[in-house]
């Protein structure tokens, strides 16, 4: 059959006179490639859809890098704004604060506790408020207990380069008792009424006693901690179960 031939097409139905169509045989097979067209518009419309979805999710992370450097930008901006402002000022006190508090381990060691030279720093034109410092519990620093088991004598005390002699006599108040063992914990109170715990060496204060023990240790002093800004020497002794049976804070003279 020719292509540009015709098909001639009779319907026919009971009751009906017969029906006669005449169409060309290139339509009818023109016919058969409508659904293969709509099926390769439908794939091309996923391919689209899916590489404009790849394309939005780089751009999302690429959005998310860019802020995370403008946050470390700012960040670091801050940081030089406020170390401006208290080399400005020119104030010994905030410059020695600034430079001993310094720590490349602590991400925000350079946020100042208050605003030098009584301004508060600011971040993007908004005031920052001061972090607020709590109130020291003095009952908790110096409060004496004595479970009347144990007594501390002849304390002597000595500061020699970066640690602290300690040497005192530790007796058993309790005769009847055959031993009494536990440990002794030491603890710097500075004039800011902070407490700084002190580590012994090995088992230098720990102990086991019938009636009189001579202790004595050497106790590395914390960093960045002088002499004059020790206030007193607190003593904790501490039974096996860790309950404190004795309790005495001692002014450090110089």
């Amino acid at each position: 059959m020719a292509a540009g031939g015709k098909i001639d097409i009779l319907l026919l139905r009971d009751g009906a006179g017969v029906r006669r169509y005449r169409t060309s045989v290139w339509l009818l097979r023109c016919l058969w490639l409508v659904p293969l067209g709509l099926l390769l518009l439908f794939a091309a419309a996923v391919a689209v859809a899916y590489h404009l979805r790849q394309d939005n999710l780089l751009l999302a992370r690429h959005q998310a890098a860019t802020s995370k450097e403008l946050d470390a930008a700012g960040e670091k901006l801050i940081r030089l704004e406020n170390i401006e402002k208290i080399l400005r000022t020119r104030d010994i006190t905030e410059l020695e604060t600034l430079i001993g508090s310094y720590n490349p381990d602590d991400p925000g060691w350079w946020k100042p506790r208050s605003g030098a030279g009584g301004e508060v720093s600011k971040n993007g034109g908004k005031e920052r408020e001061p972090a607020k410092s709590e109130r020291p519990d003095l009952a908790k620093l110096l409060t004496r207990v004595d479970a009347g088991q144990i007594g501390i004598d002849n304390l002597r005390v000595k500061v020699e380069g970066k640690k602290l002699l300690l040497d005192f006599d530790l007796s058993n108040v309790t005769p009847q008792q055959t031993n009494l063992s536990g440990r002794v914990e030491a603890a710097l109170v500075g004039n800011d009424a902070s407490l700084l715990p002190l580590t012994a060496d090995k088992d230098e204060l720990s102990f086991q006693i019938q009636h009189f023990k001579q202790m004595s240790a050497s106790l590395p002093l914390p960093q960045k901690v002088s002499p004059r800004d020790v206030y007193a020497l607190k003593l904790t002794v501490l039974d096996p179960a860790g309950k404190i049976i004795f309790a005495q804070t001692y002014p450090m003279k110089e």
